[in-house]
């Protein structure tokens, strides 16, 4: 969650929009595009990163690669929200927590490394004080992770390139994964002792990952960030195939993520909206998508936790 209510001006705006496309960005990279000094961009960069205006972490495709079991769980509350939602935000392999609108009061993710943790990880979930009823669906592939329209109706977005499965990655691999998964602007000096491996060879292998689209390191801002009224789940069940209508979610500007899923609903997607207004249209638009059945809408109210690294605990 933010802290506090920081002020940011069109400098550190001109950052986050540099980020968002690569979140790997070196000082020296970023300083021209914004017109300062290496050293007065890593004291801003820090400074966002310090008070929560910007996430920066490694998205990929965890199905693809056996990096662990992730699922979104749908909770109804008995009683005030917030409590159970914090209280939510300690439970192992908890990483991502947020107070919604809607049928569902709190939107629970949860990453990790075997089916049987993440059924330990669901009834945790399940006998918190104040849940009542939970519905989860498991994570089968990210089709779209990509925050790089978010303020931008009209962007046309190049569709991200596929990750192919046949690509072989190691466990030393999988270990920078999970450490970039967590921390996208690790450094390599960081990453070099996880895995045992120089500061060059370490280089060498986290940037093959990103060039073969294994891992794509981006910022995900807070809304009052990059000037929008906030994001909301959408939760979608399919009346029949499924994969036209994940592409007519992946072309929508307004999209940042959608999943393929197995389980309460068929395919989730995160959203950005301007206004209500704004979020009404988006609506109506992915309503009218061939292939749907139903959708829930879930707008954020308050992210309580937002911690990438605190997941696939062995």
């Amino acid at each position: 969650m933010m802290a506090g209510n920081p002020t940011i001006d069109e400098v550190d705006r001109a950052l986050i929009a540099e980020l968002i496309i690569d979140g790997r960005a070196s000082y020296a990279k970023l300083a021209p595009a914004v017109g300062l000094s290496q050293a007065s961009v890593r004291t801003r960069v820090q400074r966002l990163l310090a008070d929560q205006i910007i996430t920066i972490t490694g998205r990929v495709d965890p199905a693809t690669f056996g990096l662990g079991i992730f699922a979104i769980a749908f909770v109804q509350v008995s009683g005030p929200t917030e409590p159970v939602a914090r209280a939510l935000a300690e439970v192992s392999d908890v990483v991502f927590v947020t107070v919604c609108a809607g049928q569902f009061e709190i939107l629970v993710e949860v990453r990790c490394h075997t089916a049987e943790s993440l059924i330990k990880a669901l009834d945790a979930i399940r006998v918190t004080e104040g849940v009542g009823r939970v519905m989860s669906s498991t994570v089968l592939h990210y089709d779209k992770q990509n925050w790089a329209g978010v303020g931008h109706r009209e962007l046309i977005l190049n569709p991200a390139p596929k990750i192919h499965p046949s690509h072989v990655i190691d466990d030393i691999d999988r270990q920078l994964l999970i450490k970039l998964m967590a921390d996208g602007r690790a450094s390599y000096a960081q990453l070099a002792p996880t895995v045992g491996l120089s500061h060059a060879a370490v280089r060498e292998r986290v940037i093959d990952l990103i060039d073969t689209n294994v891992i794509s390191i981006q910022a995900h801002p807070e809304p009052t960030a990059m000037g929008i009224a906030g994001f909301a789940g959408v939760a979608v069940k399919a009346r029949g195939p499924v994969a036209h209508m994940v592409q007519q979610l992946i072309a929508l500007p307004e999209t940042t993520l959608v999943l393929r899923t197995i389980g309460t609903y068929d395919v989730l997607a995160e959203v950005w909206f301007d206004d209500n207004d704004h979020l009404c249209d988006l609506l109506d638009n992915i309503r009218a998508t061939c292939g749907l059945s139903t959708v829930e809408c879930l707008p954020y109210l308050d992210i309580v936790r937002e911690d990438f690294g605190s997941g696939l605990r062995r």
